[in-house]
């Protein structure tokens, strides 16, 4: 089974449950707690809504100060004696990304992107950006700055700036509010086994709209950087994993299932979906080779 195929048929399944379960919401629109069921759905979308949007406000809002205070202040100031050279190839890989992100940021429909990192453990192999109209805020571990990891960067780099020309953070906050509303006005009208269809078929939905954007980027970023590099970007993520322990390591799959695809689904993608304009790319700027 292909790809297309294959999400083809996740698609239909979880547009005949929703077929399903709209036919019966209709039915009881017509009842005399529709207006009530109506109106809480409505404020739990809205509630939901409210809060996302304050989030990705806030994002974008601290994004300088998280600039000033994690990545300029290395990638700013001049190299000293004292400094190791991975902290030097550090500070000089932020340096080339911001001028980069400087120098296309108006290419991409955008108006002002910041930077950020941090030195915390759990951030280490970071990479997830926010934007809010024409600006967009980008975070990136340590792992993709550092000598033996840094090939990636391109591909990573490009996959989050891919998600701000594609205004996902708005999209996936619509999404999700669509999704609590559905659920809410479900749980209002419908019994039991039709809510619990409801809340599989809106849940199924809403993952699929994220897995798709995910690969969208994904195809944005092969296009920018070729197939190989965002291919091996996610074959490298496949062998690390393999490193862990299994039940930590499956818990970890699961719970990103929610909102990003399998890497090996990512991996066929991005090697079997056909790219507009495949011809005539050249090596990206922030390309370095492979260390040994």
């Amino acid at each position: 089974m292909t790809l297309g195929d294959m999400l083809q048929r996740y698609a239909v399944q979880a547009m005949a449950a929703t077929a399903i379960v709209s036919e019966a919401t209709m039915a009881q629109l017509r009842g005399p707690a529709a207006g009530i069921a109506v109106g809480v759905a409505a404020a739990a979308g809205g509630l939901w809504a409210l809060q996302g949007r304050a989030r990705q406000k806030s994002a974008i809002a601290m994004g300088p100060s998280a600039q000033a205070l994690t990545w300029q202040v290395h990638a700013g100031r001049k190299p000293l004696p004292s400094d190791s050279d991975t902290f030097r190839h550090i500070a000089e890989r932020m340096r080339q990304t911001s001028e980069h992100v400087r120098r296309t940021t108006a290419e991409r429909g955008l108006k002002k992107v910041t930077l950020a990192t941090s030195s915390e453990t759990s951030s280490w192999a970071d990479a997830r950006s926010t934007g809010r109209g024409r600006q967009g805020h980008v975070w990136l571990g340590m792992r993709w700055l550092h000598p033996r990891h840094t090939h990636h960067l391109p591909a990573v780099l490009e996959h989050e700036l891919a998600h701000l020309q594609r205004r996902d953070t708005g999209k996936r906050i619509a999404a999700e509010s669509a999704a609590v509303a559905a659920v809410a006005l479900a749980a209002g009208l419908l019994p039991l086994p039709a809510f619990a269809l409801a809340t599989a078929a809106s849940g199924t939905l809403a993952v699929m709209y994220s897995w798709w954007g995910e690969l969208a980027c994904d195809l944005a970023a092969a296009r920018v950087c070729g197939r190989t590099a965002v291919a091996d970007m996610w074959r490298d993520d496949l062998a690390r994993d393999r490193t862990g322990p299994l039940l930590p390591r499956a818990w970890a799959a699961v719970r990103g299932m929610r909102t990003h695809p399998p890497l090996r689904l990512r991996v066929l993608c991005v090697e079997r979906v056909p790219l507009r304009d495949e011809s005539g790319r050249s090596a990206h700027p922030l390309h370095t080779p492979v260390a040994t």
